[in-house]
């Protein structure tokens, strides 16, 4: 017995043994690009045609077997490059005077996104089926040696959404064993997260519809022990030769590590990660926005620049520890102190801004400075031990104090060095 994945015995290699095969198969064979180019045609199917397989690489099918006969299954073709399992029948002539009928089935090939870059096709006479059938099954056992051991879960869904088939993969990423699911729809075992679930009802109602051929999505799944993952999914509708919808393949990858990896890339992007509270670019894009719309609105809007006083010494005496404990006990007091439409956001150090851009009236900023300025009379905690740290507050409003988002910060930067240097 050969190991899975070499050739069988007595070929030297894959290619030995596709040459071979191409040579001796019965069936003619050939395999056409996604342009109608013949990239591969059996030896049965070269002296069907009276050429050689070498001659025939590179043609169109109107240049193999004529424009009239090309215009006989023309739509088979672009049925099947448009991603559709196609079989027909068609009486061909082998010779002049010499009709024979052909059983032809043509099936897309596609890449790992679902895009069509050809299709195989496999025509045989009816007195060649018994011969071939062989070689078909060890064909398909083949096949069904790649579904088993391909990285994406391979699944088949049938035309009332009911597992059809559920590959080695599919369990080892969702956990359910093929007989514990064959036959159910993926409600009935809690496949899909509710988060995701309006999206996966859409895109399936894309596909049985007709209304595209298949799709891609990114999906919230559950397992058969109660995690969530992110799966990748690619999914392509079969429809039968009336053109009804018939079944569903799909694809799905575990995503989890990527889509996790990017939350957190997003979060890093435009949240400080000491306090959890937006960053400094994160401000500004922020502050640009409000500007622009009290530009339109006639409104006003208000910067509170806050600086702790005595932070120093408290990492001076007690460590950096005791400093970062402050900082998040300190964005915390000041989220308490505003609005739920207010933006708090810490630009570094111990230097934090109060955004105010909704219903701004004269003496908010001051009533809010108030607040922040008593949040912090009372002392932080640190491991037991109270530690004392205030807060200087500057004021800018714009566009009284300011005309551009640079220099509001500047001017609430400025107020707040004039309370701190009189205090």
């Amino acid at each position: 017995m050969s190991e899975r994945g070499a050739p069988p015995e007595g070929f030297a290699s894959p290619e030995d043994f596709l040459a071979a095969f191409s040579e001796t198969v019965g069936g003619l064979l050939s395999y056409v690009d996604a342009a109608g180019r013949v990239r591969f045609a059996s030896r049965a199917l070269a002296d069907w045609l009276e050429s050689t397989p070498e001659a025939l690489i590179g043609m169109t099918l109107a240049e193999v077997y004529g424009p009239e006969t090309y215009r006989q299954f023309e739509r088979w073709t672009e049925r099947a490059l448009a991603g559709e399992d196609i079989h027909y029948e068609r009486l061909a002539a082998r010779r002049p005077g010499d009709m024979r009928w052909l059983s032809v089935n043509l099936r897309p090939h596609r890449d790992p996104a679902g895009r069509v870059l050809g299709y195989f096709s496999c025509a045989l006479e009816v007195n060649e089926l018994k011969r071939t059938h062989d070689a078909l099954h060890r064909a398909l056992q083949h096949l069904a040696s790649h579904i088993e051991n391909t990285p994406l879960a391979v699944i088949e869904w049938s035309g009332s959404i009911e597992v059809m088939r559920w590959s080695p993969q599919a369990e080892a990423i969702f956990g359910w064993r093929a007989e514990e699911v064959l036959g159910k729809r993926p409600s009935h075992f809690g496949l899909v997260h509710p988060d995701s679930l309006a999206t996966v009802q859409a895109l399936t109602r894309e596909l049985v519809t007709g209304a595209v051929p298949r799709n891609r999505m990114l999906a919230r799944n559950n397992t058969k022990d109660g995690r969530t993952v992110w799966c990748q999914w690619y999914n392509s509708a079969v429809f039968d030769e009336h053109g009804r919808f018939a079944s569903i393949l799909s694809m799905a990858e575990d995503v989890t590590a990527r889509v996790d990896a990017e939350e957190q890339l997003q979060k890093a992007a435009v949240h400080d990660a000491l306090t959890g509270l937006p960053n400094r670019n994160s401000l500004a894009a922020r502050l640009e926005h409000a500007i622009l719309r009290v530009n339109r609105s006639g409104d006003r809007i208000a910067l509170l620049f806050i600086d702790l006083d005595r932070f120093k010494k408290v990492n001076d005496t007690l460590g950096h520890a005791a400093g970062d404990e402050v900082l998040r006990q300190a964005a915390a007091r000041i989220r308490a102190c505003v609005r739920e439409v207010d933006t708090v956001a810490r630009l570094g150090g111990d230097e934090f801004v109060v955004l105010l851009e909704t219903d701004v009236r004269p003496d908010t900023p001051g009533i809010i400075g108030e607040r922040i300025r008593a949040a912090f009379g009372s002392d932080f905690e640190w491991k037991g031990l109270g530690v004392r740290c205030g807060a200087s507050v500057g004021v800018s409003l714009y566009p009284d104090h300011a005309r551009d988002a640079g220099a509001l910060l500047a001017s609430a930067d400025e107020a707040m060095y004039r309370e701190k240097s009189s205090s």
